[in-house]
C-alpha cells in the first residue's frame, strides 16, 4: 500500500500563510493539495457570507437514498465560494447549488460520505454530480468558535471512501485555512470598525467645541450610536433633579408612540428600589428583567436588549444614554467602550452647555443690579 504524505500540504500550506499570502492564495493552494494529495477528482470550498443573512426556513433532511447518515440541516444561511480545483465552472457555479435541495446550499450539522451517488438518484444533486464525472462524496462542516462557518466537499471519480486518515488530513488542512480566512476578515472588519468609532468621536467632539446648543449636540449624538452601532435606536434622558426622574431629551430611530412613554423612574435595582446606578447597565432580556419600565411597549417596539450608560460629572449622575437593538448576541467591548466614551462626551456638553447658561443669567442679573437692564 502507497504511503500518503501528510505533512508536505501542511508545510507548504504553513509557509505561504506566515509569508502572509492573500487569503484566497492559501484557500486555492489548499483546495489543490486537498485534491492532489488524496488522488481525488475536485474540491469546493464554500463560507458563510460575510453579512451573517440567515433565513427563517425550518431544517430538512437530504434525501441520501441509502446512506446511513440521517443527515439535517440548521436554519438556512448564505454560503459564498470561497475556494474549489478540480471542477468545471458549470458545476461551480450551478443554479442548483442556490437551490434548499442541493447538499451544497447549507452547511450541514454532522459529515456526509456518500460512496456511490447511484444510490442518491433521488437526491437533487444527482444529474449534476454524474455530468461532472463524480462518483463519490465527502462533505463535513468546519467550526470556528463553536459555531459552523464553513462547508467542504470532496468528489471522487471512483466508488468507494475515504479511510479514516485521509478524512481527518482533509479536516484538519482545511481547517486551519479556513480559520485564517476568518481570522483575517474579522481583523479587517475590526480595523473598519474602529476607524468608524474614531470617526463618529471626532465629528461630536467638534460639534461639542463649537457650539453650546445642547439640542443639536444631543441629536447628532444619538443618530451617531445609533448608525455606528447598527442599532434601532438611541435615546437621552435628562435626570429632573427635583421630581428625580429621567425625562426624554433626545431621540433617533425610534417610534412617535414609543416615544410618549415615560417619564422613567430614576432607580433600576434588582428589586426596583436603589437609585439609579452609576455604572453601566445590560438588560438582555426585556420580557424577563424585573428593572425593566414600560415592558409591553418595548415588546411592541421590538426592542429585546438594551445598554444603558449613565452621563456622570464629578461622580454625579445627570442623565442617561440608552441603545435599543432587537438583536440577542451581546454588545461587544469595542461597542460598549465606544457607547460609554460618547456619554461621558454627552455629560461634559450637557455640563458646559449649563454652565455656560447659569453663567449668562448671573451676569444679566448683575446687569439689571447695576440698572441696564437692556443689556445682555
Amino acid at each position: 500500500m502507497k504511503t500518503v504524505d501528510y505533512l508536505s500540504p501542511f508545510a507548504e500550506v504553513n509557509r505561504v500563510i506566515c509569508e502572509g499570502a492573500n487569503e484566497r492564495k492559501i484557500m486555492n493552494l489548499i483546495a489543490r493539495r486537498v485534491t492532489e494529495t488524496l488522488n481525488l477528482k475536485g474540491c469546493l470550498i464554500k463560507l458563510r457570507s460575510a453579512q451573517g443573512e440567515w433565513f427563517g426556513r425550518k431544517a430538512d433532511a437530504l434525501n441520501l437514498g441509502r446512506s446511513p447518515y440521517k443527515v439535517k440541516f440548521p436554519e438556512e444561511e448564505r454560503l459564498e465560494l470561497l475556494s474549489s480545483f478540480g471542477l468545471s465552472e458549470d458545476f461551480i457555479y450551478s443554479e442548483l447549488h442556490e437551490s434548499p435541495g442541493s447538499m451544497f446550499y447549507r452547511i450541514p450539522v454532522e459529515t456526509i460520505a456518500i460512496a456511490d451517488i447511484e444510490k442518491m438518484k433521488k437526491n437533487a444533486d444527482y444529474n449534476a454530480l454524474k455530468a461532472e464525472g463524480i462518483r463519490a462524496v465527502l462533505a463535513f462542516p468546519i467550526e470556528v468558535t463553536q459555531e459552523r462557518v464553513s462547508l467542504v466537499a470532496l468528489f471522487g471519480d471512483k466508488v468507494g471512501e475515504l479511510n479514516k486518515e485521509d478524512v481527518k488530513f482533509a479536516k484538519a488542512i482545511t481547517s486551519r485555512g479556513v480559520i485564517s480566512f476568518i481570522w483575517l476578515r474579522n481583523w479587517d472588519r475590526l480595523l473598519d470598525r474602529q476607524r468608524q468609532f474614531l470617526r463618529s468621536f471626532q465629528e461630536i467632539s467638534s460639534a461639542i467645541s463649537s457650539t453650546l446648543t445642547i439640542n443639536k449636540v444631543l441629536e447628532l449624538v444619538v443618530t451617531k450610536v445609533t448608525e455606528t452601532l447598527g442599532v434601532p435606536g438611541a435615546q437621552v434622558r435628562l435626570l429632573d433633579p427635583k421630581t428625580h426622574q429621567l425625562e426624554l431629551a433626545q431621540s433617533h430611530g425610534l417610534s412617535e408612540k414609543f416615544l410618549k412613554i415615560g417619564p422613567l423612574k430614576a432607580k433600576r435595582g434588582k428589586s426596583g428600589a436603589q437609585k439609579i446606578s452609576t455604572k453601566m447597565i445590560v438588560i438582555n432580556d426585556v420580557q424577563t428583567d424585573p428593572r425593566v419600565q414600560y415592558r409591553s411597549a418595548l415588546i411592541e417596539e421590538g426592542i429585546r436588549k438594551i445598554l444603558t450608560l449613565p452621563l456622570l460629572v464629578r461622580d454625579n449622575i445627570i442623565g442617561e444614554l440608552t441603545i435599543f437593538t432587537g438583536e440577542t448576541l451581546p454588545f461587544s467591548e469595542d461597542e460598549t467602550q465606544f457607547a460609554n466614551t460618547i456619554a461621558q462626551e454627552c455629560a461634559f456638553a450637557i455640563h458646559n452647555a449649563r454652565m455656560y447658561q447659569r453663567v449668562r443669567y448671573e451676569y444679566q442679573q448683575l446687569m439689571v443690579d447695576f440698572g441696564y437692564e437692556g443689556s445682555s
